[in-house]
């Protein structure tokens, strides 16, 4: 009896180890390479890995690449740019035209060439803390505003988008907003970028 019992309590153990593990099926696991020494806001979507990567001048550039490419290569920052073996990825946000930096180094900061400038508010009615752009802003991770605007004031057309690199549910603006909550966008914008004169970036 006490045989049977033991083994009783062994099928049961033995059952029950796969259930513990469950848990770990879904989670997620960083790609492999040293491109998280030189990047930050790494994140994967859709079989793609983005995030933030430093140039060697310092910059810092919105890219991603292909995972299934890089299934036997390890992922590392060239210059700014995910690469792994022979593949290169690609830029997420795009070269401004000064090449001069006006934010105190928030990605895309002063990339805009002139085009206009937003500043963006934690609060309703322009209150709360602020910060101005002068360029696109392909991700607001580092920034400390990431889903955290609540009214804006612009110079020229932007656009405002859910997701990083200006994707999710993306609204053009040209008038001051004073409470994003009527657009259905308070405290839910992740990039900003501003609009050329044809209502395309």
């Amino acid at each position: 009896m006490f045989i049977e019992m033991l083994a009783a309590m062994a099928v049961v153990s033995g059952g029950a180890a796969p259930a513990q593990q469950d848990p770990q099926v879904g989670a997620r696991v960083a790609p492999r390479g040293d491109y998280r020494d030189s990047c930050s806001g790494e994140y994967v979507n859709r079989g793609r890995l983005y995030a933030d990567c430093r140039t060697d001048r310092g910059r810092i550039r919105g890219t991603s690449i292909e995972l299934n490419r890089c299934s036997d290569y390890e992922i590392r920052n060239d210059n700014g740019l995910l690469v792994c073996g022979p593949y290169r990825g690609q830029y997420e946000d795009r070269p401004g035209g000064g090449g001069g930096n006006d934010g105190p180094g928030w990605p895309g900061g002063g990339g805009g060439g002139g085009r206009g400038s937003i500043t963006i508010y934690r609060d309703a009615d322009f209150r709360g803390a602020s910060f101005r752009f002068d360029g696109e802003v392909p991700n607001l991770a580092n920034t400390g505003f990431n889903d955290a605007i609540s009214s804006m004031q612009f110079r020229g057309t932007w656009e405002a988008c859910t997701d990083a690199y200006y994707r999710g549910q993306c609204q053009t603006f040209t008038d001051d907003i004073r409470n994003l909550q009527r657009w259905g966008m308070n405290d839910r914008i992740s990039s900003l970028r501003p609009v050329g004169r044809g209502g395309r970036w």
